[in-house]
């Protein structure tokens, strides 16, 4: 899937205001944490890797824990195989929905606070907040990052929406006497762009950054989808397409009465079903 996203059709500027939020908000806590969380959606591994935020966690020598979110949308063996190919390690496999994972991430967690602990133990005593692991949680919009943060914690302490970007700035959160979580806002690389460049816009609108209520040209998302994953929306709705997705939204606009006026099919209307079905996880990738 990842290699068709990789091109771009504008030499415009990216978007300053988000490469602001980045050095602003996320890297002060990139930099402060010990061991950073990266949240990815399982469906989607490498698109939703931060890979500009991984160099630097990197560079800095600490360690990140990857965590699949979403496992429940995902065949597994696909997934192991994804894995190996993305060569993710530790990684811990999780589900919010049918909260699997809770024991393993919690336990990934204590091991690595401990050693980090160790290390500071012979700091003065005298600076309490040094005696402290910091664990930083970041990941795209949408996938998940504080749901996971709420099952860690065991009660509702990070707001979550399906609505993307929904968490605004950055939150301390307790997980015990020695473990302190560090929100962030969900971010995307600096370098993509939904809003200028129509590869991101369509990697956006399939991976949730952008949701269905708000992505620009929601056909694009379906034609996209279509293109990526042959054969899978044709299958979830049972219309033969052949591929068109112009064929698809007009027959399942069609069936579902999305009419104008003058009995015109209401495009917009039925490719935002789509893509509302695709980003809530009704519509698997494998079909």
């Amino acid at each position: 899937m990842a290699s068709s996203f990789r091109g771009r059709d504008s030499t415009n500027s990216v978007n300053n205001k988000h490469k602001k939020a980045v050095e602003e908000v996320v890297m002060p806590v990139v930099n402060s944490s010990d061991i950073v969380l990266e949240i990815l959606d399982a469906r989607f591994i490498d698109e939703t890797r931060n890979k500009e935020i991984e160099e630097r966690i990197t560079k800095q020598n600490k360690k990140i824990i990857y965590v699949l979110n979403k496992i429940d949308l995902v065949s597994l063996g696909e997934l192991h195989k994804k894995i190996e190919l993305e060569n993710l390690r530790p990684y811990i496999l999780f589900s919010c929905k049918e909260r699997k994972g809770l024991r393993e991430l919690r336990n990934r967690i204590k091991i690595e606070a401990k050693r980090i602990l160790k290390d500071k133990r012979d700091l003065p005593s005298d600076f309490k907040y040094l005696h402290l692991a910091y664990v930083g949680v970041i990941g795209y919009p949408n996938t998940g990052k504080s749901s996971v943060i709420n099952m860690l914690m065991g009660k509702t302490v990070a707001p979550s929406s399906p609505i993307a970007g929904f968490t605004k700035g950055m939150q301390k959160l307790k997980l015990s006497e020695n473990i302190m979580l560090l929100d962030t806002p969900g971010i995307i690389p600096r370098e993509e762009n939904s809003q200028v460049y129509t590869a991101d816009l369509k990697k956006h609108g399939i991976i949730g950054v952008e949701t269905w209520q708000k992505v620009r040209q929601p056909d694009m998302i379906v034609i996209a989808i279509m293109q990526e994953y042959p054969g899978v929306l044709e299958k979830h709705y049972n219309i033969e397409a052949k591929g068109d997705a112009d064929v698809l939204i007009q027959e399942l606009g069609r069936q579902k009465h999305f009419l104008k006026k003058g009995g015109i099919i209401d495009s917009d209307r039925t490719s935002r079903l789509i893509v509302k079905d695709w980003q809530a996880g009704k519509i698997k990738p494998s079909g």
